[in-house]
This record gives structure tokens, C-alpha cells and sequence, in this order.
């Protein structure tokens, strides 16, 4: 006998009233929390002692150290792929306190504010997820070839073990971050000043940018009206993409009115 399958419900855009507590879906013993509290507990003086004051407000030092240094040791290493991290990625967005970061924000902390200091800290960041059993260190590194394949831009030597473990990993740890300039430069050929290809132009599409994309397929339907593929997209624009876009703006009305303090 044919049975109708069931499925559980699925609503995509359902309007949540209540703000959800990402500390609720991060596991106890998860790494991100293991990085948290080691740079707790580190003195980041130094780190501040590197922002002269003045000017407009910058973020937290230690929330960007977080950040950089979990995205390291979690094999996530360009300034755009960190930013997407903070976007998409409830471990970078518990660390952020639910800020999301721009690209070019995170590689001036990274190039600027960690110049000189990111080693001894990533280096003891890395020592305690190798003994807490996080990583390993035989296949937690870089591939030295980026090294080697750069030997005139950068000195570092990816060397075998040394007598102590201490001093090995420390130099590991200064080729991985070599490597990891290596890449960001890479990056920076590749896009120059914009971000992921998947962040689009950078100006938000919204119900007014639809709108004016439809006036633009009404233009070239006017010249050629039997366009199956404009007629198409014309179609897809005013049943799905416009209302969807404006009952979305509206939900975010409603949310912003919500979260507004009381006037009067």
C-alpha cells in the first residue's frame, strides 16, 4: 500500500520575535570556547598599548585577536574568507558578540596591530590545542612548498624536528604565518580592494534596486516583445522576487521598531 511521505515543517522566513542565543548552540568543550578563554586569560596590555587614542572608535582588540587566532587554528586564513566567517558562522559570530566584519578591517589588525606579537601568542594558542588534543601537530601545519616556492621573499625554513619541541613549534608557527602572508598577498592580486566574488558589487539589492530592474526588461521588451527569456525574467521578478523582497523589508521594519527604545 502507496503511503504519503510527511515531513517536518519548513518555514525559511518565519518571523523569529525572539533573538537567538548562540551561546545556547555552542558545545561546552567546543574549540572556539578553548580559544576564548586562553586569550582571556593572556595579558593583551600590549596589544592596547598599540592604539594611540583619538579618532573615531575601534573595535575591541581582544574580540579581533579572538577572531584571527580561532580562524587560524581552525585552517581559515584570508582577511575575506575571516570576514565571511563573521557573516555566516555562529562560532565567529559568538566571538564577535554577533558583529560582522569587513575584510579590510581584519587584515589592518592582523598586519598592523599583531606585527610582532601574533607568534608568541599564536604559538601558545597552538600548544595548548595540540596537548587538549584539538589538533595534531603532524598534520595541523602549512605545507612548507609555500615556503620554499618564496624562498627569495621570505627566509623562513621549514625544517624537521629539532631537540626541543618548544623551539620546533615556534618555527613552525612562524613558517605557517609566513605561509599565511604568502596567501593574503595572493588574495589581494586575485580581488585587489573587493571582497568575495559572492558579496556582488556591494550595493545592496533591495525592493527599490528589483524595481528598477524590472524598468530596465520593460525598456528592452519594448524594442523586442517577444523575448521569451525577458518575458521570463520579468515574470520571476514581479510573483516571486519583488513581493519576497518587500514582505522581508517589512519584517525588518517591524523587527527595528521593536528594538527601538520608546519615544515619548
Amino acid at each position: 500500500m502507496n503511503r504519503t511521505p510527511s515531513f517536518k515543517p519548513y518555514e525559511q522566513r518565519q518571523l523569529s520575535l525572539l533573538p537567538i542565543d548562540l551561546d545556547e548552540l555552542i558545545p561546552e568543550n567546543h574549540m572556539v570556547r578553548v580559544v576564548d578563554r586562553a586569550i582571556e586569560k593572556m595579558n593583551t596590555k600590549p596589544l592596547f598599548d598599540r592604539y594611540p587614542g583619538g579618532g573615531t572608535s575601534a573595535y575591541n582588540p581582544v574580540m579581533m585577536l579572538k577572531v584571527i587566532v580561532y580562524a587560524y587554528a581552525d585552517k581559515i586564513y584570508s582577511s575575506r574568507k575571516i570576514a565571511k566567517a563573521t557573516r555566516e558562522n555562529i562560532n565567529f559570530l559568538w566571538l564577535t558578540g554577533n558583529t560582522q566584519l569587513d575584510f579590510m578591517t581584519i587584515n589592518r589588525f592582523r598586519s598592523e596591530r599583531l606585527e610582532g606579537i601574533i607568534d608568541k601568542i599564536f604559538t601558545e594558542v597552538v600548544d595548548l590545542l595540540m596537548k587538549e588534543g584539538y589538533i595534531r601537530f603532524e598534520n595541523y601545519f602549512l605545507d612548507g612548498t609555500k615556503i620554499e616556492a618564496n624562498a627569495g621573499k621570505y627566509s623562513w625554513v621549514w625544517g624537521k624536528s629539532t631537540k626541543r619541541y618548544k623551539e620546533n613549534l615556534r618555527k613552525k608557527v612562524s613558517a605557517h604565518l609566513a605561509a599565511i602572508d604568502i596567501i593574503e598577498g595572493e588574495e589581494k592580486e586575485e580581488f585587489g580592494d573587493k571582497d568575495l566574488p559572492e558579496m556582488g558589487s556591494g550595493k545592496e539589492i533591495d525592493s527599490k534596486a528589483i524595481r528598477e530592474a524590472a524598468s530596465r526588461i520593460d525598456e528592452r521588451l519594448a524594442g523586442n516583445p517577444d523575448d521569451k527569456a525577458l518575458k521570463k525574467a520579468k515574470k520571476a521578478i514581479e510573483k516571486d522576487y519583488l513581493p519576497r523582497m518587500e514582505r522581508y523589508e517589512k519584517q525588518e521594519e517591524i523587527l527595528e521598531e521593536r528594538r527601538s527604545p520608546d519615544q515619548g
